[in-house]
Parts: structure tokens; sequence; C-alpha cells
């Protein structure tokens, strides 16, 4: 905690200087906690180690976003750092990942060794069977040893299904950390992020110049998760005809799954549909409410 107040404070007192210095913005406060959190990322061993590469993208990113936050060029700097939080994202979430994945390495090796110890007291108790076959004082010693064995098999399971209930928590905290670029809802299909700026030309189905930028960081995590299906969902607001924002709404989500598909994901793997104005979550009395409306939203599905 004492790290992370040292680099926000750093970090505040480079903005005021710089701000002292010459006629600059206002420090960006969504750049500065990119920034920090960049640096808390590359503190850490394991995110370091399996996402080294992440972060000098994010670090280049950022860089870039700063740089056009103080040129005062809008597009550019909120789409460098979008990515610049992506690639941070990913990183933390790789070190996740290597944490998780040595934490099953132990609960195998752990469970290995029960099943050998549970595997020699097999042993001796075929061997004490044999040398007293009579000897009920022998039986009675193979029944409790053999008790020892059914606990140990016992221990053994609840080892492997620990390891598997760590796999499921690191697959679920991977895809909210990868992906926390998105508005996100949870529901029985499984993870839906909401897209609310994914940009289209106007009353069309292309997606606008930012549009790949914003879609980045689902490519990515579908390109690690080769088995995750997704469902791609278009919505309308209400103005114009019933039938001509159901259409609309179609071709937008089949844009969105043609472009991930560019990027080397399976067709097979991905459905969509058009919802037009039928799932409104706000009002279409106002503007903002109709704006809120028009969105694609993708679910991972469970």
């Amino acid at each position: 905690m004492k790290n992370v107040l040292k680099t926000t404070a750093a970090l505040a007192a480079l903005s005021l200087a710089l701000g002292g210095c010459m006629s600059t913005p206002n420090p960006s406060p969504r750049l500065l906690a990119a920034e920090t959190t960049l640096q808390q990322a590359k503190a850490d061993p394991a995110t370091y180690e399996s996402g080294r590469a992440s972060l000098e993208k994010a670090e280049i990113a950022l860089r870039d976003a700063r740089e056009s936050y103080m040129d005062g060029k809008e597009d550019r700097y909120v789409h460098s750092v979008r990515m610049g939080e992506s690639y941070v994202a990913l990183a933390t979430a790789q070190g996740d990942q290597l944490e998780a994945n040595r934490k099953i390495t132990t609960l195998n090796s752990d469970r290995a060794d029960i099943v050998t110890q549970a595997r020699t007291r097999q042993v001796n108790v075929a061997e004490a069977a044999t040398a007293a076959a009579n000897a009920a004082t022998a039986t009675a010693e193979a029944r409790a040893t053999q008790s020892q064995i059914l606990a140990a098999d016992a221990v053994a399971d609840t080892a492997i299904a620990q390891a598997a209930r760590l796999a499921a928590e690191t697959r679920a905290a991977s895809l909210t950390k990868e992906l926390a670029s998105y508005e996100q809802t949870k529901s029985d299909l499984g993870t839906t992020l909401i897209l609310r700026d994914l940009q289209f030309q106007s009353a069309s189905a292309t997606l606008g110049s930012g549009a790949q930028g914003r879609l980045a960081p689902l490519a990515a995590f579908l390109a690690k998760q080769p088995d995750t299906k997704i469902q791609i969902s278009g919505h309308t607001d209400a103005e114009g005809s019933d039938a001509f924002n159901m259409d609309l709404s179609a071709r937008r989500a089949q844009s969105v799954g043609a472009y991930l598909i560019s990027t080397g994901v399976n067709a097979g793997r991905i459905s969509s549909v058009g919802m037009g104005e039928s799932a409104p979550t706000a009002a279409n009395d106002t503007a903002a409410g109709r704006a809120i409306n028009r969105r694609v939203e993708v679910t991972i599905l469970n």
C-alpha cells in the first residue's frame, strides 16, 4: 500500500510540476490511474514474469496516451488509454493464471504423495495378511489399514475437487480481468459484455474506425480460449420502423462476428441475432435513453 501511495503521489507531483512550467491540460485522472496500475503490475513478480510482453505494450500505449492528451488529440488519447488498460489487465490475468497453475501443480503433487502412501499401505496389508492369514489380530489390523486406505483415497479425491474448483475460479477471474474494459452482467447463459460505444456508420452496419481497437481485448481473450463460444446480439433505439431496426441490428451483430472471424476465431464458435428495439434498457423518449439502447452485447456462454 505504501508503494501505491508513493507512486500515486509521484505521478500527481509530476503532473503539478508540468502544469506550473507551461500551459498544459489538467492531469487526466484516468491516465494517472492507468499508469499507477501499470507500475503495480510491473512490481508483482508473477505478473512481470508471465505478462512482460503485455506490460511493455501497455507502457507504449500509455506513453502514447499521455502525448496525445498533452497535444489535445482526444480520440487518439481515448483509444491509447483503453489499449493500455486492456494490456495491463491482460498481464495481471496472466500473472494470476501463473500463480493458479503453480497451486494446481502443488495440489497434484500432494495428491500423488497421498496415493503413493495409500498404495504402500495396501502392499503392507497384503504382506501382513499373507504372513498371518489365520490370525485374528492380523485380520483386524488388515481391516484397520484398509480403512486408512479409504480415508487416503477420500483425501485424494478432495484434492482433485479442489484443483478443479481452483481451475474454474481462475478462468472466471481471468475472464473478468482480461475483459475489464467492458461493462459486464451475469446471467444463466454466461457473462455478457455490453458495448454501448462500439461505433458504426450512421444507419449502417459498417464498423467505424475505432471499432477494431474496442474489440481487440475480446479477440485476444477468444484466441486464448479456443473452446469458448459466444452469442452476439444487436440492439437499436426506437427511431425508424420495426423491420428496419430488426434488420439493422442483425447486420451489426454479424459485422462484429465477421471482424472476430477475421482475427482467427472459428466461425462455428459464433452465433448472432438481431433484437431491434425489442429489449430497451432505457426510455426511448430522450436522446440519452436512445444512446443507451443502441448497443451490441456479446455473451460468453457457460
